[in-house]
């Protein structure tokens, strides 16, 4: 174990490297981060873990109310096909949403398959590049992306965490 000193020296020396290890381990995970917000706007959920707003039937887009059931009836003929698109099937985070809650699953061309991270020693951002993504980001105040709590809570217990044991362990 050694003297009170050597124990000091060795924490102080893996808390200094703990800025690190969690950029190490975001760095090395980054596409875990962005399945988990796919995941989480496939549950109709925002950065703060609500419900996607405004829902089909409420949306300004359509133009009556004809129109947006008529679109809330056909993706609702795509719900399984939409649920197997989530990338963490062992682990259920979210309620499921109903059927008039918005996915944002807008053909992948458009929005889904376009997500980038951008990552520094502070922090990370979360985007879209793709060509509907202005748009939905406009209608969704930027609240689309970023991880909600429970998302936030299961990155940290199964990526973060154990890498910060790790350092300690060591």
């Amino acid at each position: 174990m050694g003297t009170i000193k050597q124990v000091k020296e060795r924490f102080e020396m893996a808390y200094n490297a703990l800025p690190s290890v969690i950029a190490d381990t975001v760095q090395r995970t980054q596409d875990v981060l962005l399945d988990l917000n796919r995941d989480q706007l496939l549950y109709g959920r925002d950065a703060d873990g609500k419900a996607l707003t405004p829902g089909y039937t409420q949306d300004p887009y359509f133009k009556t109310r004809a129109a947006a059931e008529a679109y809330l009836k056909m993706k609702q003929g795509l719900e399984g096909e939409h649920k197997g698109l989530r990338t963490f099937t062992s682990v259920q985070l979210y309620p499921e949403k109903d059927s008039n809650t918005p996915n944002l699953l807008v053909n992948g061309r458009l929005f889904f398959n376009y997500f980038f991270i951008r990552i520094t020693q502070e922090s990370y951002e979360i985007g879209s590049t793709g060509e509907a993504a202005a748009k939905i980001e406009s209608k969704y105040n930027n609240r689309v992306y970023g991880l909600a709590p429970k998302s936030k809570e299961f990155y940290y217990f199964s990526y973060i965490r154990p890498a910060i044991e790790a350092l300690y362990k060591k």
